[in-house]
């Protein structure tokens, strides 16, 4: 093994080598000239412009619409089967969008959600992605479905997902009538980050048909292109003048709060400066996350650490800043992961101060966070307190030819109060979307260090990824080592000591025939040893069968053979122990999704075969109903059936959700989960009353009982109910 890895690396390290080669030269002639920029220009108006999707002011009217979308779904390059105008209107405060999307058959419009930031993927809806830096890699996105739900995010770093980590202050109305859907935006030059002077944006807009899967995009409607890659959009000229006024947004918030029987208020402020055009400073002070969605449980039948995200809006907002080439939206390794601030063993732990700084400077892009928690007791916590911590967290990056970048990363402090910590490392990535003239291709190299000052360790951490995402072909190769005394106190590492060998292939054609969109044929083997490179465990992940039909449905059939060593007995239940050794076996999976346009959508896996020197059964079942675009009912299950030598076990897990949407602008998100394992029912119900974008109203409540063994009776163990009101003021 260790002979074939050295061999395995050099090739890679070749590899590598003609990679950063090819990322060098640039575009020929000949390459240039099939390069197609896509122009328009945002027309001035002084008219006042109402948000109310009817786009009957006249300055509309008098507005030439976007050049004709192309289909990059199902058929790349065809003719939309629905026709799709755009008009762009700027006045002195706001960029404002007007869409007419036309639609035949008015009546299958599908528009389900009504929620601020759902996932509209399920509904007819409009994406606008805007670059106001215009350095072809950092924007935002504006989302919105026939029925007016809107959501929203920021793009860091051309990534693949749309990420919903940011809340812009924004306005948007649809409504559906006899000619399809109409669609008005308003989005303020406040709340956006530009370039002074900056004539130019970058601009796409894509439309998405629901019931017959199809996508039509305004530019780059290729299916290697993603709607993110800013790169690949148009231009939109005639924003020469435009300004953020002072660019303060001043929010303070007051809270209320009855927890078992006693109560409690709280009051805080954020701020919100335009240091430049271009850069951010956010303060934070006395930080109340009352308003924060509830976890989502999970069931752990590994010996690691599960991931739970980020959800708290002030680290969200900017986070993708402190994104580290090769690193990114895993979970072996994370450099900064912000759940370290403010939670602690599952304790909540006051944030009294937070400073944060991200924005962009000439070639630079630059994060800074800095944040101090207040001192804390609790018997759940080692020691049973822990003193006020300052944490910080930097990150700069250098931008490269188009798509690529240099960067570096800090952090210090440890949220236990334990001792100092210090994280510091180095990134690369190269990154293009016209290998070979249209293809996607990347590398990314890291490398970091952690020295703890409790312990007196020191290690490294490094690795890196060679990744070829495209339509027909997505192959990436990953490859990262993880020292045995690495310790990143604000980061997060489930496993130490090891160096692990990821290689995903999948190839992906269309037919064109028997009702299927796109075949999806994967194999996926990972390998990990010890940093002696001992073998400690691989699994080769295989899908022989896995479809997407034409109406949206999805079937898969997998087996993934699996090598387990373990050097330490593993108690994998309460008093059942898997003792030391090594395992081999072989697991099998079916899965059927239905199609997420219809009112009902059924989610559906059964997982079986050997598991240790026994057997586990898993079934994982999923039902939403959608009667409304005001209702949505969900049920999600699994039980997991274990029969082991050492001793049989059975996981159960329940999630139901219940939400009512009066208007985007009102609803009410119910969420109540129960595992067998920490016997705790949990209820939270959420409500929240958009007064106007900015300017929210929140009620919560969380409950929750624990079901005893002897009896089967519920006693309660939590109760907390909270109100949150917090209002913007804009100069």
């Amino acid at each position: 093994m260790a002979g074939v890895l050295a061999v395995a690396r050099r090739s890679v390290a070749a590899a590598c080598v003609a990679v950063i080669a090819w990322f060098s030269v640039p575009l020929t002639a000949g390459q240039a000239a099939d390069v197609l920029i896509v122009h328009t220009t945002a027309t001035r108006t002084t008219e006042t412009i109402r948000i109310d999707g009817r786009l009957d002011e006249a300055a509309w009217q008098s507005t030439i619409p976007l050049s004709r979308f192309v289909q990059r779904e199902p058929v790349e390059g065809g003719e939309p089967s629905e026709e799709t105008e755009i008009r762009v209107l700027l006045t002195g405060t706001a960029l404002y969008i007007g869409a007419v999307c036309h639609d035949r058959s008015p009546r299958e419009i599908i528009a389900t959600q009504l929620s601020r930031d759902a996932d509209l993927e399920v509904d007819d809806r409009l994406t606008i992605v805007l670059d106001p830096f215009f350095d072809h890699r950092n924007g935002f996105f504006f989302q919105v479905n026939a029925a007016g739900a809107r959501a929203d995010g920021q793009v860091s770093n051309n990534a693949e997902s749309l990420s919903r980590d940011w809340d812009g202050i924004w306005n948007a109305a649809a409504r559906i009538t006899t000619d399809g859907w109409v669609a008005e935006i308003e989005i303020p030059f406040k709340t956006l980050r530009f370039k002074p002077g900056q004539p130019v944006w970058g601009f796409n807009v894509e439309r998405q048909i629901k019931r017959r899967q199809e996508i039509d995009r305004w530019t780059a409607a290729r299916q290697n292109v993603w709607i993110s890659n800013l790169a690949e959009v148009g231009q939109l000229d005639g924003l020469d003048g435009v300004g953020q006024g002072l660019g303060l947004d001043v929010r303070p918030y007051g809270s209320a709060g009855r927890s078992s029987g006693a109560g409690d208020a709280a009051a805080g402020v954020d701020l919100f400066k335009s240091l430049t055009p271009s850069v951010n400073a956010a303060v934070t002070v006395n930080t109340d996350f009352a308003e924060t969605e509830a976890d989502l449980r999970q069931v752990n039948l590994t010996r690691f650490p599960l991931f739970f995200p980020e959800k708290r809006s002030f680290f969200l907002e900017g986070a993708g800043v402190f994104d580290v080439a090769g690193l990114i939206n895993t979970t072996d390794l994370r450099p900064f992961f912000s759940r370290r601030i403010g939670l602690l063993d599952d304790v909540a732990v006051p944030v009294r101060l937070g400073v944060k700084l991200t924005g962009r400077q000439s070639d630079y892009n630059i994060g800074v966070l800095e944040v101090e928690t207040g001192a804390v007791g609790d018997a759940a916590l080692p020691g049973g307190s822990i003193d006020r911590q300052n944490l910080l967290v930097a990150r700069v990056s250098r931008n490269l030819f188009q798509q690529s970048w240099v960067g570096g990363i800090l952090t210090h402090g440890d949220p236990s109060g334990s001792g100092t910590n210090t994280l510091i490392g180095g990134d690369a990535r190269f990154a293009t979307s016209t290998f070979h003239g249209n293809k996607n291709l990347s590398l990314d190299l890291f490398l970091l260090g952690t020295d703890d000052g409790a312990t007196g360790a020191r290690d490294g951490a490094g690795g890196f990824r060679i990744d070829y995402p495209n339509d027909r072909w997505d192959v990436a190769l990953n490859w990262r080592q993880i020292g045995e005394r690495f310790q990143p106190a604000l980061g997060f590492v489930p496993r130490t000591g090891i160096r692990k060998t990821d290689v995903s292939l999948a190839f992906q054609p269309r037919p064109e025939r028997w009702g299927v969109r796109q075949f999806f044929f994967e194999v996926n083997p990972v390998v990990v040893t010890n940093v002696q490179n001992r073998l400690e465990s691989w699994s080769v992940f295989t899908a022989p069968v896995n479809l997407r039909t034409e109406s949206g449905e999805h079937l898969e059939w997998d087996y993934v053979p699996t090598f387990e060593h373990l050097d330490l007995p593993f108690e994998i239940s309460p008093g059942v122990v898997i003792p030391s050794g090594s395992y081999r076996w072989t697991r099998y999976r079916t899965e059927v999704n239905t199609a997420t346009k219809r009112w009902w959508v059924i989610d559906a896996a059964v997982w079986w075969g050997g598991f240790y020197e026994g057997t586990l059964g898993q079934v994982e079942f999923g039902a939403t109903l959608k009667p409304s675009r005001h209702v949505a009912l969900s049920v999600q299950g699994e039980r997991d059936v274990a029969m082991l030598p050492e001793g049989a076990f059975q996981t159960d897990l329940l999630t139901v959700k219940a939400d009512y949407n009066v208007t985007p602008n009102l609803s009410w998100a119910n969420l109540a989960q129960y595992d067998n394992e920490s016997r705790v029912l949990g209820l939270q119900s959420r409500f929240r009353w958009i007064l106007q974008p900015g300017n929210d109203l929140f009620l919560t409540i969380n409950r929750g009982w624990h079901r005893t063994l002897d009896e089967g009776r519920f006693e309660p163990v939590f109760d907390r109910a909270s109100a949150k009101l917090q209002y913007t003021t804009r100069f």
